[in-house]
């Protein structure tokens, strides 16, 4: 009797050690917020129709001052695009 009584106590005693810690595959660090991840993907896909858009406006306004400025924003925009391409590999 004497031996089980040492060994359920043993038992209790590491049931408690434990206590208040973490398992290490509990342990996700994330600098970027889950929100933050969600907004630049809506601003990619965004990037991607705008030049679309732009194009087909300038096609209207051919030879004006505000056929080119929508040119020079569909150009912005795709640079945008490459830069994005770059910082992410």
């Amino acid at each position: 009797m004497m031996d089980l009584e040492k060994y359920i106590k043993e038992d209790i005693n590491m049931m408690g050690a434990n206590y208040g810690r973490r398992k290490e595959d509990d342990i996700q660090f994330n600098l970027i917020p889950n929100w933050m991840d969600k907004l630049m993907t809506v601003c990619k896909y965004f990037l991607y129709i705008v030049p679309f858009i732009c194009c087909s406006i300038a096609m209207f306004f051919e030879g004006t001052n505000l056929g080119n400025s929508y040119m020079l924003t569909a150009v912005y925009c795709l640079s945008l695009l490459n830069l994005m391409r770059l910082t992410e590999k």
